[in-house]
């Protein structure tokens, strides 16, 4: 069974519960969402950050926690293969929809660190509850992302987009805590933070389209040709996608796969 990519933890979350039906080929595709009612005020005390960067995450079905996914990414039309890692998200002292970022990308070897922030623009809360847990409610948050790598290091330029959150609240909390929406996790559709970017060049201003998301990129065009999970085409393997791939492939004890499996777990940030 092909189990899922982003993190590897997160992949061998739960053996036994079909996880090869967790993603689909919708993901990266545009929906309307559900008719909802505003929530931006509502979200002012709250620190979103952990929607973005924390240790663990908790998929809500099986009250297991997993490690944070890493996103999955692609740069420019050959869709190669983009990683990008928060080290830090928090929230700005003068401005609560505001939080200040900093990290790393990496594009085949080259790292760049940035900083930048994340601002919260709208947010919604759907009108109908969850059809599969009715105590809960889902909504949507809308961010403007704005990333500035550093100059000082070769092939580094600006990343400006827009980030979409799904979160949920359960009716029983009184703080109504936003968490990040794990909720359909079986859906074919399921993705989260997914985000819709252009990364321009200091030095020539060249603009790439640059897109990355939990578990699905968006809008990936022919990369993504997964029925169940995230999966890419043979045209593309070549950009940067080849260990991903052979980490994924069912004989674990391969030489091959064995060490693709440790070369996607390493965390390259450091």
């Amino acid at each position: 069974m092909r189990l899922l990519r982003s993190c590897f933890a997160a992949r061998w979350w739960c053996c036994g519960c079909l996880l090869a039906l967790l993603l689909g080929p919708l993901a990266g595709s545009a929906q309307a969402p559900p008719p909802g009612t505003d929530y931006y005020a509502t979200l002012k005390p709250h620190n979103l950050s952990y929607l973005w960067h924390v240790d663990r995450l908790a998929f809500y079905a099986s009250k297991q926690l997993v490690s944070f996914p890493e996103p999955l990414g692609f740069i420019g039309p050959n869709y190669q293969r983009f990683y990008l890692h928060y080290t830090s998200v928090r929230p700005d002292a003068a401005n609560p929809y505001v939080y200040r970022v900093s990290g790393k990308t990496r594009v085949k070897n080259n790292i760049c660190a940035f900083t930048g922030t994340i601002t919260v623009v709208r947010a919604r809360l759907y009108k109908v509850p969850s059809a599969e847990y009715p105590p809960l409610r889902e909504g949507e948050i809308t961010c403007r992302v704005e990333l500035a790598e550093d100059r000082r290091q070769p092939g580094s330029g600006t990343i400006r987009g827009t980030l979409t959150t799904h979160f949920y609240l359960d009716n029983l909390d009184k703080q109504e805590k936003p968490r990040y929406n794990t909720l359909s996790a079986q859906a074919d559709s399921w993705a989260n933070n997914q985000c819709v970017a252009t990364w321009t060049s200091y030095a020539t201003g060249q603009r790439k389209a640059c897109h990355w998301g939990d578990f699905r990129i968006p809008q990936a065009g022919p990369l993504d040709i997964g029925a169940g999970e995230f999966s890419v085409s043979d045209k593309y393997l070549r950009n940067g996608w080849q260990t991903y791939m052979a980490a994924l492939d069912g004989q674990p004890t391969a030489p091959k796969n064995r060490q693709s499996r440790i070369e996607e777990k390493r965390p390259w940030w450091q």
